[in-house]
């Protein structure tokens, strides 16, 4: 029974902190863009489909950290010294908070590699004139990226895993 409750507080933990997640990047987005929220009411599917596609790829890579976490309390299980919650809880919130930095760099990368390639565009005007040519092309770079990055993701997450320690016989 206790393993029941140790995954129900980490679907718990897993949702609330995907959800403030996703509030911080789409609040972080229309700030960037320098947008008000009444654009995406005036029928403009270039942004749709663009704010679409950066709220795809960062559930692409938060649903990484999920299986990261599994096996982190999977460990933690087996060498817990305190208290199991408060170290699943630790691992939880500091894969997620690493997850989110390293999702934001990637997005980051992703809009540069995009300005790098397109300079004879500007990207933010022609989403704001609903322009979905750009739009498609900025996001298939960026789920390019998302989609080659999440390895990479994975395996810096590991290694913070807690990993029991072996004794060396020489």
């Amino acid at each position: 029974m206790d393993l029941f409750y140790l995954a129900l507080s980490q679907v718990i933990i897993s949702i609330f902190l995907s959800i403030v997640i996703f509030f911080i990047s789409y609040k972080i987005l229309i700030k960037a863009f320098k947008l008000n929220e009444s654009k995406f009411e005036n029928d403009n599917l270039a942004l749709s489909i663009f704010f679409s596609g950066i709220i795809f790829s960062i559930g692409y890579l938060l649903s990484a950290i999920i299986p990261s976490i599994i096996n982190a309390v999977q460990l933690i299980k087996t060498n817990a010294d305190g208290n199991l919650y408060l170290e699943v809880f630790k691992y939880s919130t500091i894969s997620l908070l690493i997850g989110f930095l390293t999702i934001s760099l990637i997005q980051m990368g992703a809009f540069f590699l995009v300005k790098v390639m397109t300079k004879h565009i500007k990207e933010v005007e022609a989403l704001k004139q609903n322009n979905l040519s750009v739009a498609l092309l900025l996001i298939s770079i960026l789920i390019s990226i998302t989609l080659i990055s999440k390895e990479g993701l994975i395996f810096l997450l590991e290694t913070f895993l807690p990993h029991p320690e072996f004794v060396q016989f020489n």
